[in-house]
């Protein structure tokens, strides 16, 4: 009886043995078969990593609620910019800082219906002075905020200041990102406007508006913000700012994590473009 016992056991730890070793198997065959998967390659369009230029309104009254640049996106060139519409602003947009703010769609015949997703957003705040009447006039100050996502830091995008001048940006490569440069990169705090309006009621202003004094303290907490300017927006005049050669480069990593470098070449136009500023962008190729 005791050398059947044994056997019994025995039989136990063999049947044992083989669940366990059957799991394994399934496990193995379950890993390999995720592995297996392929992963889903975005593809971006062949001008993606072409250099981006363009003039931009200036004027307060006309670039009211902003023009966003998406400098990775699917599609032609037709869906890296957009001038936003007051009634229709996507989320996170310092004049509508929620989560559920629309859904900015544009139309491709390559890519079809894409959602538009800026990174940076060039943007033209009133700033009000009081006069000598006691009433307050307004001069635009115009300002470059990048997408917070205050939710996920991860779907942030960030920038940090890589070099100066033209010759600069035309010279700098994917391989000029150095991992000090990547340690610089810094994402804006959530910008909420209304924050920082105070409101008046005078013969002319019923409301809330952002004073003068109030704006550049404001500007200096962003990472581009007013910095885009020699002189942080000091010259006395915008025209010689391409001769000076000192306009700030900044290396932007995008909210898919990949890299672009972007300068405003231009403050200030000529002719009927005066009130008009001259940015681009290039994506950074890996290889």
């Amino acid at each position: 009886m005791a050398l059947i016992q044994l056997n019994n056991k025995n039989m136990k730890k063999i049947d044992l043995f083989f669940a366990l070793s059957e799991l394994l198997c399934i496990l193995v065959l379950f890993n390999a078969c995720q592995q297996d998967e392929p992963e889903t390659e975005i593809v971006y369009g062949t001008d993606i990593y072409e250099l981006k230029t363009y003039q931009i309104e200036r004027d307060p009254g006309v670039v009211r609620s902003g023009w966003g640049m998406d400098m990775y996106h699917l599609g032609n060139s037709m869906l890296d910019s957009i001038y936003f519409d007051a009634d229709r602003l996507p989320p996170w947009h310092p004049n509508n800082p929620v989560a559920n703010g629309d859904a900015i769609i544009k139309q491709d015949a390559e890519a079809g219906v894409q959602e538009f997703r800026y990174d940076l957003l060039f943007y033209n705040e009133m700033g009000y002075t009081q006069n000598a009447t006691g009433d307050y006039t307004a001069q635009g100050n115009p300002v470059i905020f990048i997408y917070t996502d205050p939710t996920n830091a991860d779907n942030s995008a960030k920038a940090t200041i890589a070099g100066t001048g033209v010759a600069f940006f035309d010279a700098f490569t994917y391989a000029d990102i150095t991992p000090a440069l990547i340690a610089r990169l810094q994402s804006d705090p959530l910008v909420i406007l209304n924050d920082h309006r105070t409101e008046l009621h005078t013969p002319t202003i019923d409301g809330k508006v952002t004073l003068a004094d109030d704006i550049y303290p404001f500007y200096e907490t962003l990472t581009i913000g007013n910095k885009f300017r020699p002189g942080y927006g000091d010259l006395p005049s915008g025209n010689n700012e391409n001769e000076i050669d000192l306009q700030p480069v900044f290396l932007i990593k995008t909210r898919e994590g990949l890299y672009a470098k972007f300068m405003v070449t231009d403050f200030q136009g000529t002719g009927q473009d005066t009130r008009k500023l001259t940015l681009q962008w290039q994506a950074l190729k890996e290889n």
